[in-house]
């Protein structure tokens, strides 16, 4: 890889950092301005993260009305158990059943369109993939 080449990828990596930070901070003041409460901001931000998730482990899939539409209706499900869980059990409980939530997700993925697991590797594993 060149060394402009090098340059220009910190430049991306500069300005999405600096995008992600004024959407955050965007949505927080919104939700201040309009008096809700900020933990809608955060499960919303939990359930993008999801779905950027399952995007990158789906890359070919998301092509598909059928699993994109599965996929949101998955987020809402994401949604409901982490609002039910905390507001039912507290934090302690959550991570377990975000990591049984994700097994389902992953097990309702192959039931319904037959597709396999991600292999094991980190998730966003740049190095993996070829340019």
């Amino acid at each position: 890889m060149s060394f402009s080449r090098k340059i220009l990828d910190l430049c991306y990596l500069v300005v999405s950092a600096v995008l992600v930070c004024a959407v955050g901070l965007g949505a927080f003041a919104i939700a201040e301005i309009r008096h809700v409460n900020p933990l809608w901001v955060v499960l919303s931000v939990a359930s993008l993260c999801f779905v950027v998730g399952a995007r990158e482990d789906y890359r070919k899939e998301f092509r598909s009305v059928r699993f994109v539409l599965f996929a949101c209706g998955w987020v809402v499900i994401n949604v409901a158990i982490v609002v039910v869980v905390l507001g039912s059990l507290g934090w302690l409980y959550l991570i377990p059943a975000l990591l049984l939530e994700q097994f389902l997700f992953y097990m309702t993925a192959y039931w319904l369109f037959g597709v396999q697991p991600p292999r094991s590797r980190p998730p966003f594993d740049w190095r993996s993939r070829k340019s």
